[in-house]
């Protein structure tokens, strides 16, 4: 792949990852992680696909993403090696469900990494910022 086309490829994945948050498909959102893929929240740590999966199905069934549309906001990748990647991002979180509002905002810290040819995320660091309040 020449340069171009990994920097399409991952800004591909940052979109994809976001939008199957919303989807509410946990094999999906699991599926843009490298089998031993890491994800840290404030919430907590998840290693492995499996619990990353649970992860996500405890944020589901928590009520914590009802009624809400997950956006990535600006991409930048800081580094970008044959099969490696470093990548900052930020997102927000709005309100769908009543009134449209901005729930969350905050900052993502990715380390991508090319699995069976494909860019998927192998360690992200989720940060949120402070004017996120639990029952928003």
């Amino acid at each position: 792949m020449t340069v171009t086309e990994n920097k399409l490829a991952i800004i591909e994945l940052m979109h994809a990852y976001i939008l199957s948050i919303d989807s509410h498909d946990n094999q999906l959102f699991a599926d843009h992680f490298t089998e031993d893929g890491v994800y840290q929240s404030p919430w907590g740590t998840a290693i492995g696909k499996t619990a990353i999966i649970g992860t996500i199905d405890y944020w589901h069934s928590s009520g914590i993403t009802d009624g809400k549309r997950h956006f990535v906001g600006s991409i930048l990748i800081k580094q970008l090696q044959d099969s490696e990647a470093l990548v900052e991002s930020s997102y927000w979180v709005a309100s769908a469900k009543e009134t449209p509002s901005i729930v969350a905002t905050g900052f993502y810290e990715d380390i991508l990494r090319k699995e069976n040819g494909q860019w998927k995320i192998a360690n992200r660091k989720q940060t949120v910022d402070p004017s996120f309040k639990m029952n928003s």
